[in-house]
């Protein structure tokens, strides 16, 4: 590892990253004002700084020059910092003395009809990044054991399939649900949309895997009451909602599968004053063989209604403004298929999002079938209204400019899919956070999907969004393999990056436990007076308690005042104070 009680020696590897910043910044010319930065021993430009040749390059020149820090201006951090940080570990440099700089997201995707100025940003931020490079420290690599066990929440489809994903690699699993029996909606809904299957025919088996399998340990009627700990070592308490019973566990890793609940469209086109007027949900308990008969006196249906959006992309205090994704496509599917069964049928829409492989399909065979769509404004809805017993449909038609009547003898609505009503007290249990329709947020949507802002906790399934059952499944089985890779380890490495309290300088006002929204700070009660410390483990390093203290006796380890201050003074001192030397 490199001796950083040397003179910095610094190398800046500048990227074009093909044409993406090369086409916006003149790298060249940014390499080349680095060569003239204090303590810059090297720098270059390369067209991939992640390629095969960027890497060995960066290895060679470390070796070559003696590097011991490294600056890479390339894309975001969150993309590869990890694979630069491996890199110059390899080389013998801590991967905390490597820092990287943004010149994709930050300049050229967004300075892209400025070359001039996006250049000058760009020298600014690699001038910044060098200054702070120099202050850089090496931090030790810290690990955790991994408890190899999994806790699961919730037993729908998501739950049940993670749970014996787990199992089947030889881990142990604690399944917990709710409800007094597995298998959450789909076991309720004689057909699944997209392929008409029982969804106890579907979930039957996977539920008597799960009974039957010797590594997982079923609690139904029971709910996590109390959760603790960081990731590779949480502890959970289990109750048991009829007994009030409790048992502990210690597990290495949590996956949150809590689902979704069906919205009641009450105050809604009429629904709950009317025994006609149902939800799709409702609609698909009905045995897709038997004859479809009215709910109010048990006639034949002879023409039905669906409506959809019900409950979604309505913003205000009733509505939802999420798309539930799959109400569009179900519609279709179950209007095509009861079309035979009915002398008319139509769909009342006001856009329609057929998204899946193979599902716009199901829109061209029910208007095959005859199936009438019609459009109606967002901002004036169907009237729903009950004359001498009946339905009674009243709307603007906007393809066709006119408006209509109908009176059906079945009224299907289209109805959200909502969080469960115990949604906000889950988030609050294991710290996750939640997005504008209720639903958890992963870490980031696109690079982590499955994982959270609590280490150690993974989502899967419709808690996260609306989704059907078989994105579900997929959600599951990846939320699964994330956490058998996580025990599979059996440590895992704690970022160093994290907060440090000096205790002399402790006034015990509790103000970092308050604003740390990780859970991360605690007051050490054995010190008089109590003193905070802060569990490394569960530390996001994101600076909310330092800024916080109003004692000044909390610092962050990889963003310290002076490693700050430098990269200030480098910002507003254009003019290097001493020639760096670089090499090209």
């Amino acid at each position: 590892m490199s001796d950083i009680k040397e003179e910095p020696r610094i190398g800046v590897f500048v990227c074009h990253c093909g044409h993406n910043i090369a086409g916006t910044v003149d790298v060249a010319s940014v390499a080349a004002m680095a060569r003239k930065l204090p303590n810059v021993a090297f720098a270059t430009d390369e067209m991939f700084m992640c390629s095969d040749a960027g890497q060995t390059l960066i290895k060679n020149k470390i070796k070559e020059l003696d590097l011991n820090r490294v600056v890479v201006a390339s894309c975001s951090p969150r993309m590869h910092e990890p694979t630069f940080r491996r890199v110059v570990e390899e080389a013998g440099v801590n991967r905390y003395l490597f820092d990287q700089v943004n010149l994709r997201e930050h300049v050229s995707w967004c300075h892209s009809r400025e070359p001039e100025k996006a250049t000058e940003k760009a020298k600014d931020l690699v001038r910044m990044s060098v200054a702070r490079a120099a202050k850089l420290e090496s931090l030790p690599i810290k690990s955790v054991e991994v408890i190899p066990k999994t806790l699961v929440v919730g037993g729908g489809i998501a739950g049940l399939r993670a749970s014996l994903d787990i199992a089947e690699r030889g881990f142990d699993v604690i399944l917990v649900e709710k409800d007094s029996q597995l298998g959450g909606h789909v076991a309720k809904w004689t057909h699944l949309f997209p392929s008409d299957e029982s969804g106890a025919q579907i979930i039957g088996p996977l539920i008597s895997d799960v009974r039957k399998h010797k590594r997982i340990k079923v609690h139904v009627r029971s709910k996590v009451s109390d959760f603790d700990g960081f990731i590779g070592n949480f502890g959970v308490t289990i109750k048991n909602l009829d007994t009030e019973k409790k048992r502990r566990y210690e597990v290495g890793a949590v996956i949150v599968a809590t689902g979704f609940e069906p919205f009641k469209p009450v105050g809604y086109y009429g629904y709950g004053t009317h025994p006609d007027i149902i939800t799709l949900a409702e609609l698909q308990e009905i045995k897709p063989n038997e004859m479809l008969l009215k709910p109010s006196d048990g006639k034949p249906v002879k023409n039905l209604v669906f409506i959809g959006c019900v409950g979604s992309r309505e913003p205000g205090k009733k509505g939802h403004e999420h798309c539930s994704r799959h109400c569009c496509s179900a519609t279709a599917k179950a209007a095509g298929d009861l079309r035979d069964r009915v002398d008319e049928a139509l769909i009342l829409y006001q856009d329609i999002r057929t998204y899946g492989k193979g599902h716009e399909e199901f829109q061209r065979l029910a208007r095959q079938k005859h199936v009438i769509y019609s459009k109606f404004p967002q901002d004036a809805k169907p009237e729903v209204t009950i004359k001498r017993g009946k339905i009674h449909l009243r709307w603007f038609d906007v393809l066709g400019g006119v408006e209509l009547e109908f009176e059906p003898d079945l009224l299907v609505l289209a109805s959200a899919m909502i969080p469960p009503a115990d949604m906000d007290e889950t988030a609050k249990m294991f710290s996750l956070t939640r997005s504008g329709d209720g639903f958890f947020n992963p870490e980031h949507i696109k690079l982590a999907p499955l994982t959270t802002h609590t280490a150690g906790v993974m989502i899967a399934g419709a808690s996260q969004a609306a989704k059907n059952a078989s994105e579900s499944v997929i959600d599951a089985s990846g939320a699964a393999a994330k956490a058998v890779s996580l025990m599979a380890q059996g440590k895992v490495e704690i970022e160093s990056t994290v907060s440090h309290v000096i205790s002399d300088l402790c006034s015990s006002c509790h103000t970092c436990v308050t604003a740390c929204p990780y859970g991360a700070i605690a007051m050490d009660e054995e010190h008089d007076p109590p003193i905070a410390f802060v569990t490394e483990a569960k530390c996001k390093g994101c600076g909310t308690c330092a800024a916080a203290c109003p004692s000044s006796a909390i610092i962050m380890y990889h963003s310290t005042d002076d490693q700050i201050m430098a990269m200030v003074e480098a910002y507003l001192c254009t003019t290097p104070e001493a020639q760096g030397g670089g090499s090209a």
